[in-house]
């Protein structure tokens, strides 16, 4: 019998969790599994390769990721002072695009080689979702429903991730408070990112988790991940737990996988309120890299 690598069986570990999540209903498969996941899976910071503090000193630069994963692209563009993609300081933007509807970004950021905290303004706009009337639970067909304007808005966010090494790992964590602005009165909405009904205007989401180094350069990190994600304006939370893989291919390349399914909700949508999104592949670059590279 041929022998698994590390990174064979944990990718083979994240297709059969994926695998389980959709069998919850497999005719229930919902198109936004392709919206863009959120920017931080809190296991950014852990994906930092010491590389981008020895390729250059602090400086003025331009950098960008270049994130492609399951029918969805999103390039990150930042101008900052300081080591991109390591330590710095400065302004970033994004675009995202996938088949149901996309986003567009523009904030600060601040980051240190365990800690990062970013703040800035969202617009997303879908192609498919229309606001929501009011209601204690929704189905999937229930979101589907086109009884209010197509879903267009605003969402001011703050987040602050970090990790921190514990146990042949790291303990990694994310928090995020939301805003969301442009929403019509007497509406609810489908909040794209995060996959979840809210009430406007605020939103929250906290993560935590854990990634055991697999190989002896820590390059393989397989482990589990839960959060929640309150809406005050309705009064409850989201409970989503599920396993996280992080790959580091070269200094340039990584490979990400999350894939959280819900367990606790007051709603029933079903795979609509599952992040089975964030499977892709992210490329930096920077100004005054020493020793470019691709991939």
């Amino acid at each position: 019998m041929a022998r698994r690598t590390p990174a064979a069986a944990a990718l083979a570990a994240l297709a059969l969790a994926a695998a389980r999540a959709a069998a919850q209903d497999v005719a229930d498969l919902p198109p936004s599994i392709s919206d863009p996941p959120p920017t931080s899976a809190g296991i950014d910071v852990l994906q930092k390769r010491s590389y981008w503090a020895r390729s250059a000193g602090a400086r003025p630069f331009v950098s960008a990721v270049l994130e492609l994963g399951v029918i969805y692209y999103r390039p990150t563009l930042a101008i900052g002072v300081g080591r991109p993609h390591w330590s710095w300081v400065g302004v970033e933007g994004y675009a995202s695009v996938s088949p149901t509807g996309g986003a567009e970004y523009v904030g600060l950021r601040a980051a240190l080689p365990g800690v990062e905290l970013r703040a800035g303004a969202r617009y997303a706009f879908s192609t498919s979702q229309y606001f929501l009337q009011p209601q204690t639970s929704y189905t999937r067909r229930d979101t589907e429903l086109m009884l209010g304007p197509r879903s267009r808005y605003v969402a001011g966010e703050v987040e602050l991730s970090g990790s921190t090494p514990l146990l042949g790992g790291s303990l990694f964590g994310v928090a995020t408070g939301y805003v969301v602005l442009g929403a019509p009165r007497g509406f609810y909405l489908y909040e794209e990112a995060l996959h979840a009904v809210m009430k406007p205007p605020f939103l929250y989401r906290a993560r935590i988790g854990f990634l055991g180094e697999m190989d002896e350069y820590g390059e393989l990190r397989l482990g589990a991940a839960a959060e929640v994600i309150g809406n005050p304006g309705r009064g409850s939370a989201i409970v989503r737990v599920g396993p996280v893989l992080a790959i580091s291919l070269t200094h340039h390349l990584d490979a990400l996988g999350t894939v959280m399914v819900v367990a606790a909700t007051p709603d029933r949508l079903g795979l609509l309120g599952a992040d089975l999104g964030q499977l892709g592949l992210r490329y930096r670059w920077a100004t005054g890299d020493r020793w470019p590279e691709f991939p």
